[in-house]
């Protein structure tokens, strides 16, 4: 056995065997120990970046709610200034003006079907003030197609165009809306010209009436007067 350990120890190739191992393990132990202080710096400086992050995500955080409530009235903003963060800022007044701009659609859409022409109006001003409220319908993001508003138009003229609504409904090709109100400009100036005509005759015939009354009281007047005098021989 010591013969056996002699010769292991004398023999040059087995020594330098031996000193490549201790040395590879030396430095295994090394690589593991700076490995181990590469880790721990790396940490170190991971936490200290994520603490410039959350400081600066507060600054930004800061700035962007003030942003928001210098925007609002005395009131809403001593009321919105006690939210935490801008995103809580943000949510609520999203749903409070989500909520009131559900109840102006309602009410646009409510004003456009109940809307309804007099025959005491201009059927083409009113045409236009229905047009405006469509448009304020549109404008608040609900599409209307062009040949529903024609229709809608033309189921709320005055009941006096029963006929010539009737004739729209019933005409095949499609028209525009500017096509549409034309014909009925159209269509009020022949009535108005019509209602003319009707007043001078109405006016004739009461001219004649009157003249008519005249002159039998004057006749009747002359006969009474024939009839009372004397009859001479």
């Amino acid at each position: 056995m010591v013969d056996f350990l002699g010769e292991f120890i004398s023999d040059p190739r087995t020594n330098e065997q031996t000193v490549q191992t201790v040395n590879t393990n030396s430095d295994a132990v090394s690589a593991k120990k700076d490995k181990g202080k590469a880790t721990a710096e790396q940490l170190k400086e991971k936490a200290l970046q994520l603490e410039i992050d959350r400081q600066l995500w507060i600054d930004n955080d800061y700035v962007c709610k003030n942003y928001i409530i210098n925007g609002l009235e005395d009131d809403l903003y001593d009321y919105y200034r006690t939210y935490d963060t801008a995103s809580d800022v943000w949510e609520a007044l999203s749903k409070k003006y989500d909520t009131e701009e559900a109840g102006v659609k309602k009410y646009v859409v409510s004003r456009y079907l109940k809307y309804q022409m007099v025959d005491e109006r201009s059927v083409e001003v009113q045409s236009h003030e229905l047009q405006k409220i469509a448009h304020e319908i549109i404008t608040e993001g609900m599409p209307l197609h062009e040949q529903f508003q024609i229709s809608v138009i033309i189921d709320k003229l005055p009941p006096s165009w029963k006929d010539f609504k009737n004739q729209l409904r019933h005409k095949t090709k499609e028209f525009s809306i500017e096509g549409l109100i034309t014909r009925l400009r159209i269509e009020e100036e022949s009535r108005k010209q019509d209602m003319k005509e009707e007043e001078k005759i109405l006016v004739v015939a009461n001219t004649n009436k009157k003249e008519i009354r005249c002159n039998s009281e004057a006749y009747g007047q002359t006969f009474k007067k024939s009839e009372s005098e004397p009859i001479q021989n």
